[in-house]
């Protein structure tokens, strides 16, 4: 007997479309190798880059060398690990500068953008007298944006800071920062300066009875709040190159050119005071200052007190604040009772207001 099947046939069923699997597949392969020959091309481009400015370093007398040097960072950024660092500086007396590490970072997108991480101590050394200054830190982080191997904006940030030479701490803070850039619209040796500190303190911080590790709590305390606080903000024009030259030949060239301080605002605080500070400078001819320099004191005692106790200042000046406020001339800064001292430079000499206080030679 037949049996029979009335149900249809299904239909064939079509090919699967499997380059639609692959496809996508193989546009991620290929978009990989090409990133990656992108990069390596970047990288070589990058490392010849930091060649050209290590070079460009030596001709204006600062020469930069590693005892190792590794690059890499793929995929999405460039690093660069620099072991043992070592600055050198050409010229009189000679000066030699070493680190312990530098990571430099820069993102692919955005390879002008560096950022760099310095591992302390730092040693700067005198090749002629052997003089050695040390500086330390738990943080130094070091930002720049350049354009042909030239800096554009320079910022500089560290946390536990300290400068000591011969075993004594000439300068702590608790955080610094420096931020440094061209001038916008003006010419190249125009910068605009910003400096500001927290928690800073002098060599009366570097006492043996300072470093006594069993120091008491409220002995530290009471000197943690005599501690300073500071911020500058100024332009400085006709600034000269930044060749290796000993400080008073770069003074001479930037006084030469014509070279001024804008200082909008120096200030220090500390013990409940305040210091301010405004003014216009430069050197003459015969490198004596020139300009003016206005200054301003809110409850000067405790302020210099503060300076004393964090070793800023001579224990003396301190003692002096009372009559040394008597010359400066009535003020309000902030809605608080100041004391104003309108310096002016002219000519070798200084006065106060339309009072002369003396004469004052060459600084350099």
């Amino acid at each position: 007997m037949t049996v029979s099947d009335d149900r249809p046939i299904a239909a064939a069923a079509p090919p699967r479309r499997r380059w639609l699997i692959a496809l996508p597949v193989a546009l991620l392969v290929v978009l990989g190798i090409g990133w990656s020959l992108a990069w390596n091309w970047s990288a070589g481009r990058a490392t010849a880059e930091i060649d050209g400015w290590i070079a460009r370093e030596a001709a204006e007398g600062r020469n930069w060398t590693c005892a190792s040097r590794d690059f890499g960072g793929f995929p999405f950024r460039f690093e660069l690990i620099c072991a043992d660092p070592t600055v050198t500086f050409a010229g009189p007396g000679g000066w030699t500068a070493r680190m312990a590490r530098v990571h430099a970072v820069a993102q692919v997108w955005n390879p002008r953008h560096i950022i760099a991480e310095f591992e302390g101590p730092s040693t700067l050394v005198e090749t002629a007298t052997g003089r050695e200054i040390t500086a330390n830190w738990s943080l130094l982080q070091v930002s720049g944006v350049g354009r042909e191997g030239r800096a554009e904006r320079v910022s500089i940030a560290a946390n536990d800071y300290t400068l000591a030479e011969g075993g004594t701490t000439v300068f702590s803070a608790r955080h610094l920062e420096l931020h440094v850039r061209h001038h916008p619209g003006e010419a190249m040796g125009t910068l605009d300066v910003a400096l500001g500190f927290t928690g800073a303190g002098g060599m009366a911080l570097s006492t043996p009875q300072a470093r006594t590790a069993g120091v008491a709590a409220a002995q530290a305390a009471a000197q943690a709040a005599k501690l300073i606080d500071g911020e500058v903000e100024a332009t400085v024009t006709q600034v000269p190159p930044f060749r290796s030259m000993p400080a008073a030949q770069r003074l001479a060239l930037w006084q030469q050119a014509g070279g001024r301080v804008d200082l909008a605002l120096a200030r220090l605080t500390g013990g409940g005071g305040a210091l301010s500070a405004s003014g216009d400078l430069g050197f003459d001819a015969q490198h004596r200052p020139d300009g003016r320099l206005d200054l301003a004191v809110v409850k000067a005692k405790p302020l210099f007190e503060a300076m004393a106790g964090a070793g800023l200042m001579p224990d003396f000046l301190a003692n002096l604040a009372p009559a040394m406020m008597m010359a400066g001339m009535p003020a309000t800064v902030d809605g608080q009772k100041a004391s104003s001292f309108p310096f002016a430079f002219r000519d070798g000499r200084v006065m106060l207001g339309m009072l002369p206080l003396g004469k004052i030679g060459p600084l350099y």
